[in-house]
């Protein structure tokens, strides 16, 4: 199994105990099953800009500003400096999101640290105690297709207000 350095760097610091296996891996991350804090969790390892598959950069980003006015004038221009700290403010805000979801009782993994560019967070766990399966993954009959559509509906609306609408 590769693991990234990144998730190395956290074991030797104590962060995490140890690195389980790959869970997922799609266009803005990596997930691992790891052990941290007594528990089995999942770390989210973002991807680096170069590495991304994103087919519409700018929508991901559009609306997000730094308060730094140095660096969002260098974010602007694209320098070395400014790629760095943009990259830094998305994987900030993509957490900052999950954090406030989470407080406004969405049901979103629970967030337990954020360091290195690694969000390690909550394993949702399916009702045999493994890792839930993908909705895509689930065979449903229409009765509890609709109960999960309705349950996501109720979801949406605590997004909505609480003012965070995500993708």
């Amino acid at each position: 199994m590769r693991v990234p350095e990144v998730l190395w760097s956290l074991t030797d610091q104590g962060v995490i105990d140890e690195v389980v296996r790959p869970l997922k891996s799609g266009k803005e991350a990596q997930v691992y099953l790891v052990r941290a804090g007594g528990d089995v969790r999942v770390a989210k390892v973002y991807k680096d800009a170069s590495e991304r598959s994103f087919k519409q950069r700018a929508q991901y980003s559009e609306g997000r500003r730094v308060r730094n006015t140095r660096d969002q004038r260098a974010i602007d221009r694209r320098s070395r400096h400014g790629r760095a700290q943009e990259e830094q403010a998305w994987k900030s805000a993509e957490v900052d999101v999950i954090h406030r979801l989470h407080a406004q009782g969405v049901r979103v993994p629970a967030p337990w640290n954020f360091i290195d560019g690694v969000l390690i967070m909550e394993l949702v766990r399916g009702d045999d105690g493994y890792p839930a399966p993908r909705l895509a993954e689930l065979d449903l009959d229409a009765q509890t297709a609709t109960a999960y559509f309705e349950r996501l509906l109720r979801e949406v609306v605590k997004m909505l207000c609480a003012g965070i609408v995500h993708g």
